[in-house]
């Protein structure tokens, strides 16, 4: 089986289109439960697409602030509804909120006043590069294609390659899955930009900033708790980029036009 088929079933529907009815399969969306547990202590219930656990896991932590560098994490194991992780140096700063099942549209709830550095400057991308980057991205989500029911994102180096790339029904948690890819394989997110579909609010932007991820760009509107924390943060967020037009609403020095 490969990855979209574990990630999409079959469904017979009912399509009409003005005076036409007739019956026709299409595919849908798998999603399940999944428990994030670390160093035995529950943090989170989501409804994910059940597909790179294993990275969505670190991406989630790291993305989180729970933990700050993938190296502290000593196991996973990966169960069907549990993901159990072992780290040293964790975070869990002061009480987290009630677990409860969230939609994986969302992250955990946690404040999003960071009190860490602003990130530091230096890297810089093409305009050509960062308006491919909006097409790789589509190119890239093929189960949306299929199913119009998922998230995409992609981490793109300043000569346009792919480092890494991930589909969820959730943008948070595409966000967490990419991260956790590139983590995984020794690419250090903080030399790409990324590129990801939906709208960017605080808790988006949070998670590309615990990342050190300094360009956040979609095609989607940003919202003013993300503008803001990207403000403060030295973060470039672009939104709106669909080519040929963008819209650069922080810290533009970093998008060479």
């Amino acid at each position: 089986m490969n990855q979209n088929e574990a990630m999409t079933r079959d469904h017979e529907i009912l399509s009409v289109r003005e005076d036409i009815v007739e019956q026709t399969t299409v595919q849908v969306c798998i999603e399940d439960t999944i428990t994030i547990t670390l160093n035995g202590i529950p943090v989170t219930t989501l409804k994910i697409t059940p597909v790179d656990l294993e990275s969505f896991a670190v991406g989630f932590l790291i993305c989180e602030g729970l933990v700050s560098d993938p190296g502290c994490i000593s196991a996973i194991d990966v169960r069907p509804t549990l993901i159990s992780v072992t780290a040293e140096e964790c975070t869990l700063e002061g009480s987290l909120p009630s677990l409860e099942i969230r939609s994986a549209g969302v992250g955990i709830g946690r404040r999003q006043e960071l009190s860490s550095p602003a990130l530091g400057d230096g890297f810089t991308v093409d305009k050509k590069i960062l308006f491919e980057g909006t097409r790789q991205v589509h190119e890239t989500a093929t189960v949306w294609r299929s199913t119009g029911g998922t998230h995409c994102t992609i981490l793109v180096d300043n000569r346009g390659h792919i480092l890494s790339a991930a589909e969820d029904i959730g943008r948070h948690t595409s966000v967490d899955k990419a991260v956790g890819k590139a983590l995984l394989s020794g690419i250090d997110p903080g030399h790409s930009f990324m590129v990801c579909t939906g709208r960017l609010p605080g808790d988006m932007v949070a998670k590309a900033y615990r990342a050190g991820i300094p360009i956040v760009v979609s095609n989607n509107a940003p919202f003013s708790s993300g503008i803001s924390l990207a403000e403060r943060m030295n973060m470039t967020l672009v939104g709106f980029a669909r080519p040929p037009r963008m819209s650069i609403y922080t810290h533009p020095e970093r998008i060479l036009l």
